[in-house]
């Protein structure tokens, strides 16, 4: 058996040896990560490997019978690497799942468009060259179909808005592939009444076709590990805000605000600016429960903490403490008044109404405030002073309601 000229071969071994390469690797991956598509996009480097290493033999030393097979051959690696390329990119569409029964028939497509290919070329004519250049054509315009269907299947699965590498090289390949493909196809046809000379005629364009199908197969790696790693990014960012926020009002949770609170402290001892501390309890919140359920209770309390979030100032922090009790945070405050100021906005914050499956429930709450540094300079003693606060206020407004005492300004 001959070997072609030997650039061809160098340029053939390396190209086989970048296929395994990238095969391995993506197998690799695919095993780490659990990721079925890459899988398949391994599949089709090994594929893309084995339809190369037909190339480095020479026809002419072989009989008709070893050249059908070894053809046949290359054909069905060139199909399988198609199919399994659609099959990766259908990963990515379909989050990384490929039913086993698409798998299966898309290795009997690829065998059955081998076979099909090999006996219309022999079907054609009776030429060893022609048969070629039919195979060829045949190959090349399966590849520009497979790039169509590709394309249409990464186009429902979008890249993910902050990493865009993956999808613009496989925009790229995609159309480079797709172009070399059109002109393999039509050299070929229009080859077979003038043979070309040799393989070194078809090498560079087989080469550049061999660099853009791995770019394509790259590419397509690359956003497959986009996705997956914006998905887990997703995944972190959401556990770290159900961490540090209320699950039902999504307000910042008891341990978020004790962390501003102390940094809004610290800041006000650098800057001797005041910090207020608003504690609140909602009053006869128990009855509403009692008398329209839970649910109303849910929506009594997302409500209460929308009106407050919209009342104060973006710098303020308003926190559900637990139950049916809130925290709010207003650092920045220059004068001790403006403490007032804060407290008029949340008592007008609570006095509302709302309509909950066709019933109106009012709602209003108790209030107690603390200043730094006139209440306190540590956080829990600030915390302290303004639930004492809240509870005189909370007792006072229980006196007004059952008469028991005149209406009086109200403690803050």
């Amino acid at each position: 058996m001959n070997t072609i000229a030997l650039a061809v071969p160098v340029v053939v071994g390396l190209e086989l040896l970048a296929a395994l390469g990238l095969a391995w690797l993506c197998w690799r991956l695919a095993k780490r990560r659990n990721l079925h598509a890459l899988r398949d996009i391994a599949r089709a480097f090994i594929a893309l490997g084995l339809s190369a290493l037909v190339q480095l033999f020479d026809f002419g030393g072989f009989s008709a019978t070893d050249v059908a097979l070894l053809d046949l051959g290359r054909s069905l690696a060139v199909w399988l690497y198609l199919g399994f390329m659609v099959l990766g990119a259908t990963g990515l569409a379909t989050e990384n799942f490929v039913s086993r029964k698409a798998r299966r028939d898309a290795i009997l497509g690829s065998v059955l468009a081998a076979l099909l290919t090999t006996a219309i070329s022999l079907v054609a004519g009776r030429d060893a060259f022609a048969q070629e250049m039919v195979r060829n054509a045949l190959r090349a315009g399966g590849t520009a179909v497979a790039c169509l269907m590709i394309a249409l299947v990464i186009a429902k699965a979008p890249a993910p808005p902050t990493m865009v590498l993956g999808a613009s090289v496989v925009r790229v390949a995609l159309t480079l592939v797709t172009i070399m493909a059109l002109l393999r196809a039509g050299i070929s046809l229009l080859s077979i009444p003038a043979p070309l000379t040799g393989a070194e005629e078809w090498q560079p364009l087989l080469t550049v076709d061999f660099i853009a199908q791995c770019a394509l197969c790259v590419g397509l790696v690359i956003w497959i590990l986009d996705r997956d790693w914006a998905l887990a990014h997703d995944l972190a960012t959401s556990a770290e805000l159900r961490a540090s926020s209320d699950a039902l009002t999504g307000l910042p949770n008891r341990t978020i605000l004790m962390d501003r609170l102390e940094m809004a402290v610290a800041a006000a001892m650098r800057s001797g600016t005041h910090v207020g501390v608003l504690y609140i309890d909602l009053d006869e919140f128990k009855a509403v429960n009692d008398q329209h359920g839970h649910l109303a209770g849910d929506a009594v309390l997302r409500t209460v903490g929308e009106r407050l979030t919209h009342q104060l100032r973006g710098s303020d922090t308003v926190a559900r403490f637990g139950g049916d009790e809130f925290v709010v945070l207003s650092p920045f405050m220059h004068q001790p008044c403006d403490l007032d100021v804060v407290v008029t906005k949340v008592r007008e914050a609570l006095r509302h109404s709302m309509m909950h499956d066709d019933i109106s429930i009012a709602f209003d709450g108790s209030v107690g405030a603390a200043l730094f540094p006139r209440d306190g300079s540590a956080a829990t003693a600030l915390l302290t002073v303004a639930d004492s606060a809240m509870y005189r206020d909370k007792d006072l407004r229980r006196r007004l309601r059952h008469g028991l005492v005149r209406p009086t300004s109200q403690i803050a």
